[in-house]
């Protein structure tokens, strides 16, 4: 659900720490300092909603400094990629020692479980994703690499992927849940293609992989975006890629898991989500399961019992959100 606070009805005296508290509940704790004279007449607004497992929020102050502390990073152990999109004003990210000038339109990351810091010397606005770690590291190979680089948003897919965000930064206010979990595997497939592009100056080089590595990232790419398709099987899979079914286990048996194990995983997961989600309220278990690829619904609900103790109704009914 869309969620908007502004500092506009704080008493001016109290509206910094106001902010300070907001972003680090959006985001992960922090500490907030003005960096003009004019602190008593701060102003500050977050406009965030969840895109399925990755957080969206649409961020606008006076001029600011964050600072994200060693203390800070010991408070909460999940770990998450904060991509921060530049809408107005101009910004800088620092981290491992690297200084990104942003100006609109570009992009850098931060890693939320190391120290960074924020400069914003005039007003602003940003669009900020917060990604899961391991979500990201799924799809893009080594995208801490990119940690307090600036992303040019006037080169190729950096362009595409701000215009996108902001597009729908601009509309959160209309996105109901199901969109808003589809909305999800759009920008994650987006800011993996344009991560898979190293960006050094105005030259840009594509994120040289080995081959092995590269067919697993566009595989598990794959399997992500059809997911809700009855169709999607290892034999699929292997002739949209043009690779034998054999060469695709191949591929996987170094993973965790299997193909088939992998694509289980994810519609389980989904559909757990799903369960606990008010936007799915008037669907039955069965139709949540059809919706992302089951076409069985007791073999939906003995493989949900086996991965998550309990029947898919009795997990709905413990988690009903009141």
């Amino acid at each position: 659900m869309n969620s908007e606070n502004t500092t506009n009805q704080i008493p001016a005296a109290q509206r910094l720490d106001f902010f300070d508290s907001l972003v680090s509940q959006t985001f992960f704790p922090m500490s907030c300092e003005p960096c003009s004279a004019t602190g008593r007449d701060f102003q500050g607004t977050v406009c965030n909603q969840q895109l399925g497992e990755v957080g969206f929020a649409a961020v606008r102050s006076s001029p600011l400094d964050v600072h994200r502390r060693r203390s800070h990073i010991a408070q909460v152990s999940d770990a998450a990629y904060l991509v921060k999109v530049q809408v107005a004003g101009e910004g800088i990210v620092r981290q491992r020692g690297k200084e990104a000038h942003l100006r609109p339109g570009d992009f850098a990351l931060c890693l939320s479980s190391e120290p960074y810091d924020l400069h914003f010397a005039s007003d602003y606005s940003q669009v900020v994703l917060a990604v899961p770690q391991a979500l990201l590291e799924e799809c893009v190979s080594q995208p801490a690499q990119y940690l307090g680089l600036r992303m040019d948003g006037n080169v190729g897919a950096n362009g595409l992927f701000s215009q996108f965000v902001t597009s729908i930064a601009q509309r959160l206010d209309t996105l109901d849940g199901v969109l808003a979990q589809r909305l999800e595997t759009n920008v994650i497939d987006l800011l993996s293609t344009t991560l898979g592009y190293a960006q050094e100056g105005q030259k840009r080089e594509f994120l040289k992989v080995g081959v092995k590595c590269e067919y697993i990232q566009r595989i598990k790419h794959f399997i992500r975006r059809n997911l809700d398709s009855e169709d999607l099987s290892p034999d699929n899979i292997a002739a949209a890629h043009d690779i034998s079914t054999r060469y695709l286990h191949m591929l996987f048996s170094d993973e965790s898991m299997s193909v088939s194990r992998y694509i289980l995983q994810l519609r389980l997961e989904h559909c757990r989500a799903a369960l606990s989600d008010a936007a799915f309220a008037d669907y039955s278990v069965s139709e949540i399961a059809y919706r992302f690829g089951f076409n069985d619904a007791s073999h939906f609900s003995r493989a949900f019992k086996s991965e998550y103790q309990q029947t898919p109704a009795r997990f709905r009914k413990n988690n009903k959100l009141l």
